[in-house]
């Protein structure tokens, strides 16, 4: 019987032991409102900077098709009706290695985009008509608006880009710099990289 108590003792010290005291630990919380408030705007913050970059894409791509539509490239200054509305005055100087492109959009509407500002654009490693280059700049003179996006005076966009089979656009390195703006917010890029397919 004195064993039995002992054993008993023990079991009951031992029962203690792997419960600790003072009852159940209450787990704490980890997450405070703030924590979540913040980590819905970061959310949030990184969509507008996608769409930002998706819209940069869709004006390099414009850029890049209406090269590539030339029947070739023309070393001269041409004067052109926009589809909609609006005049697009282009110059071409540089060489076949490296074309130079300075463009003044006035109002320029077409089927998808409204241009306005001036670019110059310098892309290089091109075919033997100057189309399809593999890399481009685009350098804004003044602000360049192209929809909703703007590219404030000297600020660049960079791109190298990749080709499907049949010519088409498959990707772009895209690197930004300088001030943009895009559905009423600022942004000052330096040396910002995206990697866009389409």
């Amino acid at each position: 019987m004195k064993t039995f108590k002992t054993l008993f003792i023990k079991i009951s010290f031992l029962g203690l032991a792997f419960q600790g005291c003072g009852g159940a630990v209450k787990p704490k919380k980890t997450h405070p409102t703030t924590t979540i408030g913040s980590a819905v705007s970061l959310t949030a913050e990184e969509e507008r900077a996608n769409t930002r970059d998706q819209e940069i894409a869709i004006m390099l791509k414009t850029r890049i098709d209406e090269i590539n539509q030339q029947e070739a490239t023309s070393f001269s200054k041409m004067i052109n009706y926009c589809d909609i509305s609006g005049l697009k005055d282009l110059e071409n100087s540089g060489t076949m290695e490296k074309i130079v492109a300075t463009t003044h959009y006035e109002s320029c509407e077409n089927d998808n985009n409204m241009q306005n500002g001036d670019t110059i654009m310098t892309y290089e490693q091109t075919d033997e008509d100057g189309k399809f280059p593999e890399f481009l700049t685009l350098v804004a003179q003044d602000d360049y608006n192209f929809n909703k996006i703007t590219l404030k005076k000297d600020a660049s966009v960079e791109c190298n880009i990749n080709y499907n089979e049949d010519q088409s656009v498959e990707s772009m390195v895209v690197l930004i710099s300088g001030t943009v703006e895009y559905n009423s917010q600022t942004y000052t890029l330096n040396n910002h990289q995206e990697v866009i397919r389409f």
